[in-house]
């Protein structure tokens, strides 16, 4: 499930990424990151719903920090935080190369931890 999970991210990051080299190749600015964004947005809605300290974002400004508080297997921590740094590279014109070598490294790993799941 967590394989399929990944190659799914993996596919729509490849996807996107194709989408805006065209687009925006003359735009050197990095784009806003839309995981942060909604974990702004998210723990601003539990704070105005009145959640107080039973806020689920609890004052996180970013993806990462909420990541931090979640508790969860660490493996799967890890997962989310590869995804988040591949993402965020993305959104970075002047990491695309990075991007294509990471993206690449990653799309391998989980052909491989794939395959060996179904052999398992």
């Amino acid at each position: 499930m967590k394989t399929m999970l990944t190659l799914t991210l993996l596919c729509l990051i490849g996807v996107t990424n194709a989408q805006t080299n065209n687009s925006e190749s003359l735009d050197s600015t990095k784009q806003m990151n839309l995981l942060d964004e909604q974990t702004k947005i998210f723990g601003q809605v539990f704070e105005l719903g009145g959640m107080g300290a039973d806020n689920p974002f609890g004052g996180a400004t970013n993806y990462l920090q909420l990541l931090d508080q979640i508790e969860m297997d660490p493996e799967m921590k890890k997962e989310l935080r590869d995804q988040y740094n591949l993402y965020d590279m993305s959104l970075d014109p002047k990491k695309k190369d990075s991007l294509g070598i990471a993206f690449s490294q990653k799309l391998q790993e989980a052909m491989e931890k794939s395959q060996n799941d179904i052999e398992n």
